[in-house]
């Protein structure tokens, strides 16, 4: 382990849960992106505490790692029956998007490595996806929307009908009991998918907000920090990401 990792460890311990399918789950994802174990504790705590009435949202899918994660916590703790939502645009961001965004060779490859476009990319993880769910989660698929959270929320809340990503009808709206958020990592688009929520979130439902870490940059390090003041919400665990409940 490397001293910054041993000092942040030091400085923002965290809880782990002990589980050998997601131990192993997170090896054999293709594409899988990142999954604190901080994360999966908040997950499996969420789970088992969200209001028994209620859908769950995942906003931000990626490859399908959280996603099968969250399916497993689910058939874990006998909630299966649970309606289970995602979304995601599947749209790539580069790491200096922010200070090379005039340089279209850039813009338009896979951290501007001309051999892989970003259309492909972004393409290979959408697939990444529906394979990864398909065999990890065949009996239990949640309705995973290619669609960015402001406008599955706008879906949402016109009780809209959608094709999910593997050919069925999703039928949205009602009321949530818990929603990861893992989304857009910026303060307005973070706010915003908090705002869309709790509108939507029963007394007593969770919100998870990942990369919300205090030794992070983001804006959700920010929102995470107010959300903390914010009435109607408590503060359940910092693991190190913020796990909220609403009163």
């Amino acid at each position: 382990m490397s001293l910054y990792r041993k000092l942040l460890l030091r400085l923002y311990p965290y809880k782990s849960l002990q589980d050998d399918y997601v131990t192993r789950l997170q090896g054999s994802i293709g594409g899988a992106g990142m999954l604190h174990p901080g994360n999966v504790y908040a997950l499996d705590y969420a789970i088992r505490h969200a209001p028994a009435e209620g859908a769950i949202l995942e906003i931000g899918s990626f490859a399908g790692l959280s996603t099968n994660v969250i399916t497993w916590l689910l058939r874990k703790h006998q909630r299966l029956s649970t309606p289970f939502f995602c979304c995601d645009p599947w749209v790539y961001d580069g790491y200096h998007d922010k200070v090379r965004h005039d340089d279209a060779i850039y813009m338009q490859h896979f951290e501007g490595c001309e051999h892989v476009t970003r259309e492909v990319y972004t393409h290979f993880i959408r697939e990444s996806f529906i394979r990864n769910t398909l065999l990890f989660t065949h009996d239990a698929l949640p309705h995973a929307l290619h669609l960015e959270s402001d406008t599955f929320f706008d879906a949402w809340k016109k009780e809209e009908t959608h094709a999910d990503v593997f050919g069925r009808q999703a039928s949205l709206g009602g009321r949530l009991s818990f929603v990861y958020i893992d989304g857009d990592h910026s303060y307005e688009q973070a706010r915003r998918d908090v705002e869309n929520t709790l509108e939507y979130l029963l007394p007593g439902g969770l919100i998870l907000l990942d990369d919300s870490a205090d030794y992070w940059k983001y804006g959700s390090v920010r929102l995470a920090r107010e959300m903390r003041r914010w009435k109607g919400l408590g503060l359940v665990m910092k693991n190190p990401n913020y796990l909220f409940v609403k009163g």
